[in-house]
């Protein structure tokens, strides 16, 4: 892609903020390291406008990670108090405390995982499937100047949050000898979250392109500029 067209492109989006069109250019962009460290500012520019008016609730970083951080200790506390709480409720605690847990842990691990390649983030605000997850939004660009195998890692930190959460859960309502259901239930969630988090790739080849916001398909997506 040549250097006036991407500048012409962006002189347009600039101004109309067209998102479809805005994240086709990007994908031509990332396919050159030149290209993407040129106008990483001002396509980083580009995308947190557009978030910003798609995002109407945001939360400052720091304020969000001390919610997830505190998500996470109450999650911790609800595992260490279950067994004393009945049977009746010892199998329900651990389960809501599993999925506390993972809700706090997913976006934690995606900021550390962005930090520590080199990677800033801007706000957290509500996305994902029933648009109420907490996520983080990064500044676009230095995921544009890191590697695509960085970015793919960054991604690849989420999923994996999410299957140890989970297996903390099982691990919990194992040891702690809950309700069966309960057990039950971890085990299967276990395993189906597993195979979920890593099936959006071949989801999205079957035609459900809602599946192309997954952290799976996204760490593919990067992987693959790799070839």
């Amino acid at each position: 892609m040549r250097t006036a067209e991407v500048e012409a492109k962006l002189a347009t989006l600039e101004k109309t903020l067209n998102e479809a069109e805005f994240w086709r250019l990007v994908s031509r962009v990332k396919r050159s390291r030149a290209l993407a460290e040129k106008y990483a500012e001002r396509i980083a520019r580009i995308d947190a406008e557009i978030f910003r008016r798609r995002a109407k609730l945001r939360v400052s970083v720091a304020l969000g990670s001390a919610g997830m951080i505190l998500l996470a200790a109450i999650a911790a506390i609800l595992f260490l108090l279950a067994p004393s709480l009945g049977a009746n409720l010892h199998g329900l605690i651990i389960l809501l405390a599993t999925f506390l847990l993972m809700t706090a842990l997913h976006p934690l691990a995606h900021l550390a995982a962005g930090k520590a390649l080199g990677m800033r983030f801007l706000f957290y605000f509500p996305d994902g499937p029933a648009k109420i997850e907490p996520t983080l939004k990064v500044d676009y660009a230095s995921y544009l100047r890191a590697s695509s195998k960085a970015r793919a890692a960054m991604h690849l930190s989420g999923i994996a949050a999410s299957i140890l959460a989970t297996l903390i859960g099982f691990l919990a309502a194992y040891v702690t000898q809950a309700p069966g259901f309960a057990t039950f239930a971890l085990a299967a969630l276990l395993l189906l979250n597993t195979a979920f988090e890593f099936s959006p790739p071949l989801l999205v080849k079957l035609g459900f392109k809602i599946f192309r916001k997954s952290d799976a398909y996204r760490a593919y997506r990067e992987l693959r500029l790799e070839r």
